[in-house]
């Protein structure tokens, strides 16, 4: 089968690194893929880290420049790379490469969408996110990365039998006991976009609270528009010693291995795939109760959850993890092989290509 993924990358995250696994998946499997990136002239550098990304795996790339909101001659050169690999499937990412792929696609081919989940951070994405949710509606599939953003699409109006639910891939190498036995004593770590729906704000207030132990450390890696806000609340909350800011990293699995458990406060998500990288390296995670995250971890066994945004419950889970992060690095430690399985990239690809052949026939 021959498919074109089309996207316009932001800087590297969750979605970017999912379409990365996928496009490997496929191609590991014998089929013939085109990956088409939409490359922005506000912001090219998101386009060029990816497309080095891509090219590192052997990923067939291309890309499309864009200027301003609509460009109609991408809309044309993406119309004239689509007819040239004539392909049996486009799949979108993200609500720019929806529009583009909406616009571009010639007559009758079936056309997918992956929602990845919203991030409503600010008033124009939540605008686009809007736009986008019009134009599943035209969509011929959409898959949902869990069960619990399938559910808010039928409440937002896509009708249920265009849904997939296709849960995000992840590839880490099984770890070794000594990278347990490495752990530092009480390190949490944040992954992630810096930006206002990761909630690391609440996180930071509770660890300046009261109640909560002052032996717990927090490493940060990631960046984004709420860095240095957040930078300047630690500071005011006495946590200059306690919280280090790492910037982007791309060594995510040692620092999971240093780590007691891995921390997500976000106020919304789809299916992060940090949790899915933490749960496959088999460490703890501590997160909020939103989007596809009870749905990857083993609530009391291999994390704790908490309600979204709620100070109070976060101190009280650091309050009563030093008790508890024993049992739950052994949860962690038995489940580990079943998240690696679950979230194969081949079952992903396998999964993946039964929707494409249903659409395709």
């Amino acid at each position: 089968m021959r498919m074109s993924h089309i996207l316009a990358p932001g800087a590297m995250a969750g979605a970017e690194n999912v379409v990365l696994q996928g496009c490997t998946a496929l191609l590991a499997q014998g089929h013939a893929l085109s990956l088409i990136v939409m490359r922005e002239s506000r912001c090219p550098q998101h386009a060029e880290r990816f497309m080095a990304a891509a090219r590192e795996r052997d990923i067939p790339v291309r890309t499309i420049s864009v200027r301003g909101r609509l460009d109609l001659g991408a809309v044309v050169a993406l119309r004239a790379a689509l007819n040239a690999h004539e392909p049996e499937v486009i799949h979108a990412h993200g609500y720019k490469g929806l529009v583009y792929a909406m616009l571009a696609r010639p007559r009758r081919l079936p056309l997918v969408v992956t929602h990845h989940g919203e991030t409503a951070h600010t008033r124009s994405v939540r605008l686009y996110e809007a736009v986008a949710r019009a134009l599943y509606l035209r969509a011929d599939r959409v898959f949902s990365v869990s069960n619990a953003t399938t559910e808010a699409l039928v409440d937002a109006g896509v009708r249920r039998s265009k849904l997939r639910t296709v849960p995000n891939p992840v590839s880490l190498p099984v770890p070794s006991t000594q990278v347990h036995e490495g752990a530092a004593e009480d390190a949490l770590l944040f992954v992630g976009r810096l930006s206002e729906e990761k909630g690391l704000d609440v996180l930071l207030r509770a660890l300046a609270s009261p109640g909560a132990p002052e032996q717990w450390t927090l490493d940060v890696a990631g960046d984004g528009p709420c860095a240095e806000q957040w930078k300047a609340l630690a500071s005011e909350l006495g946590l200059e010693d306690r919280v280090r800011w790492l910037g982007v990293r791309s060594d995510v699995p040692d620092l999971l291995a240093r780590a007691q458990a891995l921390v997500l406060p976000s106020l919304r998500e789809g299916l992060p795939l940090v949790v899915l990288e933490a749960a496959s390296c088999e460490v703890p995670v501590l997160a909020s109760r939103v989007g596809g995250v009870p749905e990857v971890v083993w609530e009391g066994e291999t994390a704790m959850l908490v309600p979204p945004g709620d100070v109070n419950a976060w101190s009280k889970l650091l309050e009563d993890l030093p008790a508890r992060r024993a049992r739950l690095r052994e949860g962690a430690r038995r489940r580990g092989a079943e998240v690696r399985a679950r979230h194969a990239p081949e079952r992903w690809a396998e999964l993946t290509l039964g929707h494409y052949e249903e659409l395709a026939s």
